[in-house]
């Protein structure tokens, strides 16, 4: 039995297509809850897409800007709102520690093999999936990543979790 939330947000990280924005939608859904998905804050913030901030401010002005929106919705959301983050937001600066001091964090873990499959299949490219051979460079992106992913309060693996899951964990 996982350990119930008291109040607070929360904060789905993981790799990119491993379905935070989908499961962060269906979870507000069914539990009643706000949801917001972080790039699409900054898309709208910003007026440009991710991938447009990307090639004009770099991967280090891009992560300001990104830190800058976290830390106007850590200040500003409504307690037990659920936040899809990016797939490298919790990895720079201190975002990892002040999401856990904002709420709960819940690592979405996904196979490499299903990752693979699926951004294969989306529309449009990642920004940091454009470089070199996707395959090699999603697995250099988890290997660096998955040891601040894992200091979340949850880690949870997508092929063994449902609504109830989360049930669990909201409270």
């Amino acid at each position: 039995m996982l350990q119930a939330v008291t109040g607070g947000l929360i904060f789905l990280i993981g790799m990119p297509a491993t379905g935070k924005t989908w499961w962060g939608n269906l979870v507000a859904a069914h539990y009643h809850r706000p949801f917001v998905d972080l790039d699409a804050y900054i898309e709208s913030a910003e007026s440009e897409s991710i991938q447009r901030l990307f090639e004009i401010h770099g991967e280090s002005g891009f992560r300001q800007k990104e830190r800058h929106h976290l830390l106007h919705l850590i200040a500003h959301a409504r307690p037990g709102t659920i936040i899809a983050c990016g797939g490298g937001t919790p990895c720079y600066d201190d975002n990892m520690d002040q999401m856990k001091r904002a709420g709960t964090v819940v690592y979405l873990r996904t196979a490499m093999a299903t990752l693979i499959e699926r951004i294969a299949q989306a529309e449009p490219v990642r920004p940091l999936l454009n470089i070199g051979v996707v395959n090699a460079r999603l697995a250099e992106l988890l290997a660096a990543r998955a040891p601040i992913y894992s200091q979340a309060h949850y880690i949870l693996d997508t092929n063994l979790i449902s609504l109830a899951t989360f049930g669990e964990i909201l409270g």
